[in-house]
């Protein structure tokens, strides 16, 4: 996709100590934001996942943006987050994100397992519920680097899954292990700052039924593999 330019959305001028400027939506996998000063102008970028976004969306987060480049801290915007964190959003967005990924299979169902089973029987544990994995997706992943068992898209809210667990000889346990991993960063709340891994979510991982036990298997997955 072409870059879009939507200077002439962003309200007021007068926000902008620059001579000139120019904000540009770039199409890139994942969602982002820049700015570039030359002399006395900026360009500011962000993702052409916002071009459907209201004008108001664009001014605030360039306001931040400008704030950002004159030596302040960086803190996005209440109308962006509140608007990328909307339901509407994720069911526009996702599809585009998903055709921009390569790294995805872009289906549950593996050669062996299918990953909405484990989702199922997640749900059954009483391990997750409906809110943990409403409006999420679940794909196999093409390939993962090593030692890295699922990956979770917490904006897109994609779950993927090392492809290496599609495999009889891995416990259903292990996989729903996994995949449980996932979904807890799901029910994270994205609106406020936080370590990905911190205390809360690990008290909620250590519910999982032979938590010790899932993690020394995986620790030691590539080792047994060699042996087999």
């Amino acid at each position: 996709m072409r870059d879009i330019d939507v200077t002439s959305r962003i309200r007021p001028l007068d926000m902008y100590p620059y001579d000139s400027y120019k904000v540009i939506l770039k199409g890139k996998m994942h969602l982002h934001y820049a700015y570039r000063i030359t002399g006395e102008s900026i360009e500011i970028e962000l993702s052409d996942y916002l071009k459907d976004a209201p004008d108001n969306v664009l001014s605030d987060e360039c306001k931040a943006i400008v704030a950002w480049s004159r030596g302040k801290k960086y803190k996005q915007s209440h109308l962006l987050t509140e608007y990328i964190l909307s339901p509407d959003f994720i069911v526009k967005s996702r599809p585009i994100f998903l055709q921009r990924t390569r790294s995805l299979k872009l289906t549950e169902q593996g050669k062996c397992k299918n990953l909405l089973d484990s989702v199922e029987r997640l749900r059954d544990m009483e391990l997750i519920f409906d809110d943990d994995i409403r409006n999420s997706y679940f794909s196999w992943a093409d390939h993962m680097q090593k030692y890295k068992w699922g990956q979770c898209n917490q904006f897109f809210r994609v779950v993927s899954v090392n492809p290496l667990l599609d495999d009889d000889s891995v416990p259903d346990l292990i996989l729903d292990y996994v995949i449980y991993h996932e979904i807890l960063h799901l029910r994270q709340d994205m609106s406020k700052a936080h370590r990905p891994h911190n205390a809360q979510f690990r008290s909620w991982e250590h519910l999982f039924p032979e938590y010790d036990a899932c993690e020394e298997y995986l620790r030691t997955f590539y080792s047994r593999k060699r042996l087999q």
